[in-house]
């Protein structure tokens, strides 16, 4: 999810702004989880995510969501966290381009960063994002956290109109159109 001004949360990272429901579930997320081989986050997204997809209330409140959530691998980037506590999840403290390349060869399906604006900014500077996934919100924040911290060119690759007003915009950066990792800046 990004807004407007292209802020994918607010400054303190606030994410109420988000504008999600059941089309977005029914159409775009849950197909989407379903392409994934694995979930690839930053400590900060982790923490969010950890908190909520494992509780009785995601479970209830959205069952299909929290059993992907729950059920797909996940690599968790951190130099803090010493052992992850949400199932089938991995703990790596640093990135390392070779090993990623080596998933990417080794994951028939998609890999998925969610969220996480620190480690998709390191895997674009290595040329390890191969399609951008940005859900347009319909708001202006006028302030946040910023997705793209350098230039990088794109080439459109699809788009999709919502109902509620959300614009799903798909890119390739234009140096890699031909791989399977890609980033979605998805609902946290």
């Amino acid at each position: 999810m990004i807004s407007l001004d292209g802020y994918f949360a607010g400054s303190g990272g606030e994410l109420n702004w988000h504008n999600v429901d059941a089309e977005f579930n029914n159409e775009f997320a849950v197909p989407q989880l379903k392409s994934a081989g694995l979930l690839m986050f930053g400590r900060m997204t982790y923490d969010l995510m950890a908190s909520y997809w494992p509780t009785e209330q995601a479970i209830k409140n959205d069952p299909v969501v929290a059993g992907l959530m729950n059920g797909l691998p996940k690599l968790v980037f951190s130099t803090t966290i010493e052992q992850a506590d949400w199932n089938n999840t991995k703990v790596v403290k640093e990135i390392r381009k070779l090993e990623i390349e080596k998933l990417k060869q080794e994951t028939a399906k998609d890999i998925l960063i969610l969220g996480s604006g620190n480690i998709v900014q390191q895997f674009a500077k290595l040329g390890l994002i191969d399609e951008y996934r940005l859900m347009i919100n319909p708001v202006a924040l006028g302030v946040g956290k910023t997705l793209f911290a350098d230039k990088i060119k794109f080439k459109l690759l699809k788009s999709r109109e919502f109902k509620n007003g959300n614009v799903l915009l798909c890119y390739a950066p234009s140096s890699s159109l031909a791989s399977s990792l890609h980033f979605v800046q998805g609902r946290l």
